[in-house]
């Protein structure tokens, strides 16, 4: 007779002074255990899921997905033709536009898969709005470009009017982040987050 088994049998068939022992607290972890030993209870939501697509033509962009589907946690890695690392980041699925209502594995492989190709979106940074003179930030408009912190105006306006090769992905729910390939620097740069419809 296993422990479990002893502390569900009638209180009849047990020592009283056993039972008054904590009895009621054994028989609890018990029944976590069993089920937690039950096929396939633990992994019934485990998402662990890798989604691989290229980015301007020769950059492979890895997404790894981990943990519970519904609050998964999401790596992306950027690597080069010579499997350098040119950008990383960490996000929660649940705090990005298209992962909702996520429950298994293969839903989980479809939000990566739009993430990194469908709404991914290349082009070049001459399509970035100006940032006049004096002004705090580039031109607005309903839904504007912010700039990231690191940079200046004039570092702005020279990667905008390079026309380099760029790559915006979703970086949360209301915005994607813009990154720009310049040929004499080995990582990809961050120029900024274009605000889109919430």
């Amino acid at each position: 007779m296993t422990v479990c088994t002893w502390l569900a049998a009638p209180s009849g068939l047990r020592p009283a002074r056993a039972w008054r022992r904590g009895s009621g607290a054994a028989f609890a972890l018990c029944l976590v255990a069993l089920v937690l030993a039950r096929p396939g209870a633990a992994e019934a939501a485990d998402c662990a899921v890798t989604v691989e697509q290229t980015w301007l033509g020769d950059l492979h962009a890895t997404a790894i997905a981990s943990g519970d589907c519904a609050v998964a946690g999401l790596d992306l890695i950027v690597r080069n033709g010579v499997d350098e690392v040119v950008w990383s980041a960490s996000y929660q699925s649940g705090d990005l536009m298209g992962f909702d209502g996520i429950g298994a594995p293969d839903d989980m492989r479809v939000a990566m898969e739009d993430w990194l190709g469908v709404y991914a979106e290349a082009g070049t940074t001459d399509t970035l709005p100006e940032w006049p003179q004096g002004a705090d930030q580039p031109e607005g408009g309903e839904f504007p470009f912010y700039v990231a912190e690191e940079l200046s105006r004039q570092d702005y306006e020279e990667l905008r009017t390079g026309g380099f090769p760029m790559i915006c992905y979703i970086q949360g729910r209301e915005s994607t982040l813009c990154l720009v390939r310049r040929p004499d620097v080995g990582a990809l740069i961050s120029i900024g987050a274009q605000s889109f419809p919430g």
